[in-house]
């Protein structure tokens, strides 16, 4: 397969040698190709397992090929010497490495930062764990819902199910945002190796990524603390040593985080309306003020220097005023009420489905999607770039590649002769 014009973005020149499943590594590859890097994703003779999921046509699964454009595929069998060996002596040739494998693997299948930069020691080789290098939970694998259980993400947004368990989120955000700080770490690195010569190992993991966006809720400070978050927990702790379940413990600290999260959100919050639903954002006094003028609101007193939150009669009035403002949602369409708040400077939006998004005006507006037609499952839109630069452009290069469309090509490029790479072909250590 002919590949497609050369990149022309900041990262043009830079090669990246990706050792990735699933999510995290394979969208920070992403995010680098649409830089302009080069792209080289590994996968075994019978391709990633992820190829698989939500496949109409089999090995082209929809979010693979979503977390995936813009690369090229090597399919290698690294269970074998020969494999391992072809990776030794392509390494030189590539700037970074991209890994997100089980912890223990790399080193199994000597594909890990000590055995790579003792070959090339200019090499950026960022790594993408679970739980970290170190600690006790060093080496447990995890998935995104595992880290999100862990770290307080399920239940800071109160996922609750019908039955009262936690439910997944829905992006894997501690994913997403460990492929992103991978991405923006390697261009950190890249430079720093233009000053010193130097590579370096980067350690990425879903535990700290999703601690880092959680921010104040993780963070501790003894003032605040003592006023809310101590009582909170030993209230907390009292309840799961009487038995509670997850939906009781959720609803529990909402009360405390309640009581101390500033004016009731009856205005940052979803609502019902005749004919779908919307959200209002307001959270500044003058953007409350336009949706109480909206709403016909004005006996409404949370912004009021007597108001406590902490009091119980308050309490019950935000509830009544909760439900009074439901009730008249309820009475007109999205479309009239997002016109009304926009003319008082309110910031609202309709509440909308992702599969919507690709044909929604404002989306096609910005230029967001990008069209391809892939090798195997013809046309596609795809979601491109998250930034734009006015020097190096960003672009999405091509679509997800189909399996080991480019290892004979990768390996010409890297000095392997055109025979050898057959004679490899032939004896199944590469397809």
């Amino acid at each position: 397969m002919t590949s497609a014009p050369g990149p022309v973005g900041a990262l043009a020149g830079i090669r990246v040698l990706e050792f990735s499943q699933i999510v995290a590594a394979p969208f920070g590859g992403v995010v680098l190709s649409d830089f302009g890097a080069d792209v080289v994703k590994v996968e075994p003779l019978d391709g990633e397992s992820y190829r698989a999921s939500g496949a109409i046509v089999p090995g082209e699964g929809k979010r693979f090929q979503s977390l995936n454009r813009g690369k090229r595929s090597f399919a290698v069998d690294l269970q074998t010497p020969e494999g391992q060996a072809l990776i030794h002596r392509i390494i030189p040739q590539f700037d970074a490495v991209l890994i997100n494998y089980r912890p223990g693997v790399p080193e199994r299948l000597h594909i890990d930062y000590d055995t790579l930069s003792a070959i090339h020691p200019g090499l950026i080789y960022a790594s993408i764990t679970g739980f970290g290098e170190k600690g006790p939970l060093a080496g447990k694998g995890a998935t995104d819902l595992a880290a999100g259980a862990y770290t307080g993400l399920i239940a800071g947004d109160e996922k609750i199910g019908d039955d009262d368990a936690p439910e997944q989120m829905t992006p894997a955000i501690s994913d997403y945002v460990t492929g992103l700080i991978c991405a923006m770490s390697i261009t950190a690195a890249l430079y720093h190796r233009q000053q010193s010569g130097k590579g370096q190992r980067i350690d990425a993991s879903l535990l700290n990524s999703a601690l880092a966006i959680q921010d104040f809720y993780v963070m501790r400070q003894d003032v605040t603390d003592a006023v809310l978050r101590d009582p909170m927990i030993e209230r907390l702790n009292q309840m799961r040593r009487e038995g509670a379940n997850f939906g009781q413990l959720v609803r529990a600290r909402r009360d405390y985080r309640w009581a101390g999260a500033g004016p009731p959100r009856l205005y940052y919050a979803g609502y019902n309306a005749k004919d779908g639903a919307l959200v209002l954002g307001c959270l500044t006094k003058p953007t409350r003020a336009g949706a109480r003028k909206v709403l016909a609101m004005h006996h409404e007193t949370t912004d009021d220097e007597a108001f406590d939150l902490t009091n119980a009669e308050d309490q019950a009035r935000v509830t009544m005023w909760k439900d009074e403002i439901a009730a008249k949602m309820m009475t007109r369409t999205v479309a009239e009420w997002v016109a009304d708040f926009e003319a008082e400077g309110v910031p609202v939006a309709p509440v909308q489905f992702p599969e919507e998004m690709s044909d929604d005006p404002q989306v096609i507006g910005m230029d967001v999607m990008v069209e391809f037609d892939h090798p195997v499952t013809g046309h596609q839109k795809v979601v491109g770039p998250m930034v734009r630069m006015s020097e190096t452009p960003t672009k999405a290069y091509r679509p997800a590649p189909p399996l080991a469309a480019h290892t004979i090509e990768v390996l010409l490029e890297c000095g392997v002769s055109t025979e050898e790479a057959e004679r490899l072909r032939e004896a199944g250590i590469i397809r």
